[in-house]
């Protein structure tokens, strides 16, 4: 079979390299090409074009290089049509995917299934592209359990949940580096420069007053320079770079920005205050209440539908109501012990007999065999 893959980030990169290793162990004349990164280029196939040179992200940033993006979407197009594949694989990636390869793929090759792998987040916002899921897509392949309910509820069938890249990591981690020693406090602020400048002030200032130490989990794209001139004159914090889940399970409580975050904290056991700072204060909590559906913002309690870790953004992202549920978590066992209960109901939520992109692999290729009138709601 051959298999066209298209992605755009680093973590769709390597998320689409092990699909692509399940898929040829099923599949033993599988034909790759792909729009990828580096660990999707060490196995092989053709690279059209390279995933890093369009990763862009924001809307000034996209529009800026507009022109560059256009001309990729182009070659990529092209090669849909030169390759001719069995089955179009979108990983993430949504703003390109759909604006330049699903809508095409059903219109220049309609003989192809395709098939979503790690779909946007539709029930957070942007609900028009369930439209374009049910209607542009043979298969969705999620990796978080509620989407498929959600998807359901709004007619989508062919939607599987097939298990979370994130648990199975965790599952199988085993930290080698040295640990910060004593009792800390450890602060995830985010992944983007914004994030960083609006939450790690604040949480600095939360520990000094508590007198904890706090060690920051820095994330590897973020500048050194930029979180030592936030840091400035405190000197009851420590900078780590590049081994966050070192940090995060070494630590007795954590401050964490929300995102992926909140679910490696979780998994790695580490009790937690999500902290989001979000310019508006108290209107953006409105916003949020009143034109939002989703219930949480942070992957934690969404995954485990009731509240396990309070969410302190927009208006309730302040210095008393971070200090309180942090010293809460810092000095009250019972409350350690209900949190640490409900990441145990996340853990088994997320579980599944076989990884993720065994069990991605395996509904591809299930929808494959059925020919061209096959459907994905078999089961």
């Amino acid at each position: 079979m051959r298999y066209f893959l298209v992605v755009g980030e680093t973590s769709g990169d390597l998320h689409a390299a092990r699909l692509m290793d399940q898929l040829r162990k099923l599949d033993d004349r599988a034909e790759f090409a792909y729009m990828g990164g580096k660990q999707m280029s060490e196995r092989g196939g053709t690279c059209i074009a390279r995933a890093e040179e369009v990763a862009f992200m924001g809307i000034v940033d996209v529009a800026t290089h507009l022109p560059l993006i256009r001309k990729t979407a182009k070659k990529v197009q092209q090669a849909l049509l030169d390759f001719r594949p069995d089955a179009i694989i979108c990983v993430d990636y949504a703003g390109f995917c759909f604006r330049y390869i699903l809508p095409f793929a059903k219109t220049h090759l309609p003989a192809s299934k395709v098939v979503y792998y790690i779909p946007p987040k539709v029930w957070a916002w942007k609900k028009h592209r369930i439209r374009k899921l049910l209607t542009l897509t043979d298969l969705v392949l999620c990796i978080l359990p509620f989407e498929v309910a959600f998807f359901e509820k709004h007619k989508l069938t062919h939607a599987h949940y097939v298990g979370n890249p994130t648990y199975e990591t965790i599952a199988g981690y085993s930290h080698t580096a040295a640990v910060p020693e004593g009792e800390y406090v450890a602060l995830l602020c985010g992944s983007r420069r914004s994030e960083v400048q609006m939450n790690l002030p604040l949480m600095l200032q939360v520990t000094a007053d508590l007198g904890v130490r706090a060690v920051i989990a820095a994330a590897p794209d973020i500048e050194p320079g930029l979180i030592k001139e936030i840091v400035g004159d405190h000197t009851h914090v420590q900078i780590v770079q590049g081994d966050t889940y070192g940090v995060v399970s070494g630590a007795h409580a954590a401050l964490v920005t929300s995102g992926t975050a909140t679910l490696e904290t979780a998994l790695l056991g580490t009790p937690q205050v999500v902290c989001y700072a979000v310019r508006g204060g108290h209107l953006a909590n409105f916003v949020y209440t009143h034109f939002f559906t989703a219930p949480y913002i942070s992957l934690v309690n969404l995954i485990a539908g009731h509240e396990v870790v309070p969410e302190l953004f927009g208006g309730l992202f302040r210095k008393e109501t971070v200090r309180q549920h942090l010293n809460q978590l810092m000095q009250d066992p019972a409350a350690r012990t209900t949190m640490l209960r409900g990441y145990d109901e996340v853990r088994q939520k997320l579980r599944t007999d076989t990884s993720a992109s065994e069990n991605a692999a395996t509904r591809i290729l299930r929808l494959l065999a059925a020919g061209p009138m096959g459907t994905t709601a078999e089961d």
